[in-house]
């Protein structure tokens, strides 16, 4: 029963030392757990990939559908508006672009066989041929 608790906080918090807080076990008893139980080693990677994906939504949440908020304006003290808007996160929309097309969004750095032979090894290479 404590472990089914355990990889339900889990799936959600994805995080191990806060989700043994929550159900009141050690972090040595899930060590325990992932060490002896097959089943709770299998669970566990499933309610892994379900904390994975609550994450990924969240950042697409963020970077696609923004956070909304509101700030108010104040001249001499006194509030003269109010500004509704949406922030949107353009960070967390380059990694889910880079995530999920690499050969597309990753940063590409051109250095020649040459370039990398005298940075590691300190040899021209022009000076050896």
């Amino acid at each position: 029963m404590l472990q089914h608790a355990f990889l339900e906080k889990y799936s959600r918090y994805g995080n191990i030392g806060h989700c043994c807080d929550l159900i009141g076990v050690s972090r040595d008893t899930y060590y325990a757990w992932q060490e002896h139980d097959e089943q709770f080693a299998l669970a566990f990677q499933q309610a892994e990939k379900r904390a994975l994906e609550t994450l990924e939504a969240e950042a697409w949440r963020r970077a696609v559908e923004g956070s909304p908020y509101s700030r108010t304006s104040y001249y001499r003290g006194e509030p003269v508006g109010t500004d509704h808007k949406i922030e949107y996160s353009d960070n967390l929309l380059t990694l889910l672009l880079r995530a999920r097309a690499p050969e597309r969004y990753r940063e590409k750095v051109d250095m020649t066989v040459s370039q990398v032979i005298k940075t590691v090894a300190g040899v021209d290479p022009a000076s050896v041929l």
